[in-house]
């Protein structure tokens, strides 16, 4: 047996991407005898190279006026490179006599087949023709790998680049996916089942990488023991989205120490200049090393938040040497990294920062993720395992390689994308646990300063009116702002604003429609004036953004960044990210994202108003309720619509078991050690069962 390896990378794709992956197999062949030999664009010939370009520039003009929706420059460049790599294959095979192709791209594979049997009828049959097969290295089919890399392409080309891929496909005598999730997902794209008995998947095998220890390799970086380090790994492409990456670092508690390191290869001004314009380029590094083991030992976590990955080498690695984990859920990531990563959902920025800031600031929860990946890698898959698995596939048989945790058969792999619950260990914990926890009275403090945010008018007496008393009654200084102008708030036209129609059944012109909100808006804001007046408090703020269509963007970011800035209150209150009402969900959010940039001095806690809370505090307000009554029926408007009246009594009522008294107000408090898991928590409940 004789083999030849083909892939279209350079140098730089080496250094992170397949010919790294491929590196332990290769050499394991050679110490069993067997010779192979590594193929790839560092042997494209100039002259090669020249008749590439000159042909691109020639089909470009010829063919641009066929393919408006897509980008045909870069399509065709792909292409030709990778038929020319078959070609250059095609070449070697017969010079070197190699007994197997092994063509890591299915154009490649296209192309090799091509030229080869060009060959075998130019030498009247005395030529010399291989078995050949193809590795899909992508997550799915290759034409949306082309275009999510970059190439975008029009409908009627990728549904012409699938039909030929599937038809090469068809003609191999192997096809190898790096995982079960990406064969499936391969299957699906070129509409083939059942699956063919020659596609096949096997893991990349066990990165082999230098080992120290994290002290040796600070040493030998240069990085300070005292910073906490995050590294990211790969080429700088769309697809790795770094920009996001940067941007959720940049959000994280400024009075921690930490570092950013990017390792990979492309083009870092972009992201350089990212760093900088969001405040953090001094936080951001760059490295390209050959020794990634170094950077893994040295670093605090590791991060990928890629949008698609076929496998995830690096994720791979670090996992394998233990170091705490964050992945996006993308491709065959899941399969990968199974329990020994904290995975979270892609291009989801609260949840990417939530994580990062939690990773940053509990080390007890590094600690966690590291105990997780050194479990999870400590079975994976072995070099001489998978060189066994891909021996057989070059004979005609079945690879016989454990392929899953557990040493599961082809096609019957578990995918754990989470860590599964430990029902024992919470039992275990439930017994150190009082019999029935109840939330404590909060004790108001006196002379406090306190900053209220409410969503709509009402909302600051509905959800905490009498704690708000209370607070004044203590010769606190209590400030309300109110976030939306409540224009919404008259759907049926109770103030005579409903929107009439003209004889044709048209509704009249948009000024009169600007006229009756502007009327309601008014109006709910001397309702806001009137009960507030009531709870003692004068200091109010309206910032009139849309009701019911409140949107956070920079503007807003910085109103509350100087808010809070200017206040700088003891306590402040802020609407549940469990609420149903979106506007209330994404004003708490606003929020939350301005008192992490300012380091969480504050006191912070939750009130309730359409979805209850579990609560940790709760007030007793029976002395004031009676104030708190009297302020709600300030709202006559509303009360037009919903007995709200009637459903505070009764939430009050509620939360006053907690106390044994008649009435109370409950809150959640977020601390500013643990309030990102409490919030994910909150918002993941919001997001997966209301929508």
């Amino acid at each position: 047996m004789k083999i030849l390896m083909v892939t279209r990378e350079n140098e730089a794709d080496k250094r992170y991407g397949l010919g790294k992956s491929l590196a332990p197999l290769l050499v394991e062949f050679q110490h069993r005898g067997i010779p192979v030999y590594y193929l790839c664009q560092t042997e494209v010939g100039t002259r090669s190279l020249n008749t590439l370009r000159l042909i691109h520039k020639l089909l470009t003009r010829l063919l641009g006026r066929w393919f408006k929706n897509t980008e045909l420059s870069p399509l065709l460049w792909g292409i030709l490179e990778r038929l020319n790599m078959g070609r250059l294959a095609a070449k070697v095979m017969v010079q070197g006599r190699y007994s197997h192709v092994h063509c890591h791209d299915p154009i490649i594979a296209a192309g090799y087949r091509a030229f080869a049997r060009i060959r075998w009828y130019a030498t009247l049959r005395l030529g010399h023709i291989a078995r050949w097969g193809i590795s899909e290295h992508g997550f799915g089919c290759y034409a949306e790998a082309f275009h999510c890399d970059g190439a975008r392409l029009g409908t009627g080309t990728r549904q012409w680049l699938r039909n030929w891929e599937a038809k090469v496909l068809s003609k191999a005598h192997w096809v190898l996916v790096p995982t079960h999730l990406g064969l499936m997902q391969l299957a699906r794209d070129l509409a083939v089942y059942p699956i063919p008995a020659h596609w096949y998947f096997v893991y990349h095998p066990k990165p082999i990488l230098s080992l120290y220890s994290k002290a040796q390799a600070r040493q030998l970086l240069g990085w300070d023991m005292k910073v906490t380090y995050i590294i990211a790994v790969g080429r700088f492409a769309p697809l790795k989205q770094f920009p996001n990456l940067i941007k959720a670092c940049a959000r994280l508690p400024g009075n921690h120490r930490w570092q950013l390191s990017l390792i990979g290869e492309g083009d870092r001004a972009p992201l350089q200049q990212l760093a900088i314009e969001l405040g953090m380029g001094e936080r951001l590094s760059f490295a390209i090393s050959e020794d990634m083991g170094l950077y893994y030992a040295a670093c605090d976590f590791y991060v990928s938040t890629s949008s698609t990955e076929s496998f995830g080498l690096a994720n791979l690695e670090a996992v394998s040497l233990a170091v705490p984990s964050l992945c996006t859920a993308v491709g065959g990531v899941p399969e990968v990294v199974g329990s020994g990563a904290w995975l979270i959902p892609a291009e989801d920025e609260l949840a990417l920062q939530t994580a990062l800031c939690q990773l940053l600031t509990q080390p007890a929860l590094r600690d966690h993720w590291s105990s997780q990946a050194r479990q999870w890698g400590k079975d994976w898959v072995t070099v001489p395992q998978v060189a066994n698995a891909y021996l057989a596939m070059y004979e005609g048989r079945v690879p016989g390689v454990p392929f899953a945790k557990g040493g599961e058969k082809p096609g019957k792999a578990v995918f754990p994308c989470v860590a599964p619950l430990d029902f024992n260990n919470w039992q275990q914990q439930l017994q150190n646990k009082p019999l029935c926890p109840l939330p404590k009275s909060l004790t108001l403090p006196t002379q406090a300063k306190v900053l209220m945010i409410a969503p709509h008018p009402d909302d600051e007496t509905l959800g905490c009116g009498g704690t708000l008393n209370l607070w004044r009654q203590c010769a606190g200084t209590v400030k309300v702002v109110i976030v939306t102008d409540g224009g919404a708030g008259d759907p049926e036209g109770y103030l005579g604003t409903k929107q009439p129609l003209t004889e044709s059944g048209a509704q009249v012109d948009e000024e009169t429609v600007d006229t009756q909100i502007a009327t309601v808006i008014t109006h709910r804001k001397q309702e806001s004036l009137a009960a507030l007046h009531v709870l003692g408090i004068e200091d109010v703020v309206f910032w009139e953004y849309p009701d019911g269509n409140y949107q956070h963007n920079v503007d807003v970011k910085e109103r509350m960044l100087n808010l809070l800035e200017e206040y700088q209150a003891d306590w402040l209150l802020i609407p549940s990210v469990l609420d149903y009402h979106r506007d209330h969900v994404s004003i708490s959010l606003s929020v939350l994202e301005a008192w992490q940039a300012l380091g969480c001095r504050e006191r912070l806690l939750i009130y309730e108003s359409w979805a209850p809370i579990p609560a940790n505090w709760v007030v007793d307000v029976s002395e004031v309720f009676a104030v708190k009554q009297r302020a709600i029926n300030c709202y006559q408007l509303p009360l037009q619509y919903c007995d709200y009246l009637k459903a505070c009594v009764g939430m009050a009522k509620y939360r006053g078991l907690y106390l044994g008294v008649e009435y109370a107000e409950a809150f959640l408090e977020l601390k500013s050690e643990n309030w990102p898991a409490v919030v994910q928590g909150l918002w993941g409940v919001q997001r997966e069962v209301f929508e």
